[in-house]
């Protein structure tokens, strides 16, 4: 099995270490009904992304990573994108390709969080009871093997991204690794700005704003 880094630290703490490095941004509060979504995918979620949904919510790093939202339902909607759709994903491609070398698990024991702009996915792998205790697990599109295993949890798998604290880059796209400010929007505040006509990233002006395509 492939895993690395050490002992995890507490969850607290890891948000903690997150915000010092990416500050979130006022209001993002996602409202979540976690009991809802409990009784969907009949797991406890980590507390560190129980207080991200709170802290941050769900929403794109620097248009290079998207928190994906958690839904009360384990079938995709039909916009895709949130976590029923990339957890889908996930297990498919366990499922077409087997899963992560040394794990003597099925492909249900993947949940999705996060899903990167090199089409990785990022997930949490659920054999522990405590989901205090899951890692992280990464189908990396362009590594050697691609699934991954990370002893954190997705807080300080984050942390660690951007402070480049892992051997090397854990996703296929490098542009967050070692980023020293990276750049949090909420996805509600991403969709409003783009209606706008500004990048929600780099606050410029879309150039093709109110442009229609054939």
């Amino acid at each position: 099995m492939h895993t690395t880094g050490g002992d995890m630290p507490s969850q607290g703490t890891a948000l903690a270490a997150l915000t010092a490095v990416m500050p979130p941004h006022d209001g993002a509060d996602e409202q979540v009904d976690w009991d809802a979504i409990r009784r969907a995918w009949g797991v406890g979620f980590p507390s560190d992304y129980i207080a991200f949904m709170s802290t941050y919510g769900a929403g794109g790093i620097d248009d290079a990573l998207s928190v994906v939202t958690p839904e009360a339902s384990t079938q995709p909607a039909a916009d895709l994108g949130g976590m029923a759709a990339e957890t889908a994903n996930m297990r498919h491609m366990w499922e077409s390709e087997g899963g992560p070398g040394g794990v003597d698990a099925g492909p249900d024991s993947v949940v999705a969080w996060g899903v990167s702009c090199g089409a990785d996915i990022l997930g949490w792998l659920t054999v522990d009871h405590d989901p205090n205790k899951w890692p992280v697990v990464v189908w990396e599109r362009h590594g050697s093997p691609h699934w991954k295993i990370y002893n954190c949890g997705m807080a300080e798998f984050l942390r660690r991204l951007f402070t480049k604290d892992f051997d090397e880059c854990p996703l296929s796209d490098a542009s967050l690794w070692g980023e020293p400010s990276p750049h949090f929007v909420h996805w509600r505040e991403e969709r409003r700005r783009w209606e706008s006509g500004v990048d929600p990233y780099s606050g410029e002006p879309d150039p093709y704003f109110g442009m229609k395509f054939d």
